[in-house]
């Protein structure tokens, strides 16, 4: 019985590790990166700064073949805030996705996703929304989500922070 047991163990041991490998055969970074900020005075009494952002991607091939089509898709999530509210600020998502072809054997490529823009806005001192709003509002990532997948399979994943894939849901 207890060899029964151990033999189970192994084979459920193999079993788990071959899962975890299909998901680092390729393997992904994320970094943000602020392509342009412009700051703007509107009505006389607010101040809006808008930032561009894009994500660098780098996505390794760990497998011992070249990967002829990697297509790469990414969700990065951002609250927007609406100023002049008290109302909480919405999470909204930005997406898009990638084809790198010919991805040899532990090689990485590299590429940028589409820009996005968070804005900020602030009023001046002294003045006030007559809705009870907050002066300031904020734009803000809350976490990028990106995967990898060749022939409809699923290769990679990387998420930032850990929980963004397991508080979100993944949109095609």
């Amino acid at each position: 019985m207890r060899k029964s047991a151990s033999q189970l163990f192994a084979i459920l041991a193999v079993i788990s590790t071959s899962v975890m490998a299909q998901l680092y055969d390729v393997r992904i970074s994320a970094t943000p990166r602020k392509l342009d900020e412009q700051k703007d005075r509107q009505g006389g009494n607010v101040t809006v700064t808008t930032k561009e952002i894009a994500y660098t991607i780098n996505v390794e091939n760990r497998t011992f073949k070249t990967l002829e089509e990697l297509q790469i898709k990414y969700m990065i999530f951002y609250f927007d805030s609406k100023p002049g509210t008290s109302e909480k600020p919405i999470e909204a998502y930005h997406k898009g996705s990638e084809t790198l072809t010919n991805l040899s054997s532990n090689r990485t490529a590299t590429f940028e996703t589409v820009p996005f823009k968070l804005t900020k806005e602030e009023l001046d001192a002294g003045w006030y929304y007559t809705s009870g709003g907050s002066g300031r509002s904020r734009d803000r990532v809350t976490g990028v989500w990106i995967r990898a997948y060749a022939n409809g399979n699923l290769l990679g994943e990387y998420s930032n922070p850990t929980t963004v894939s397991k508080k979100r849901e993944w949109k095609e």
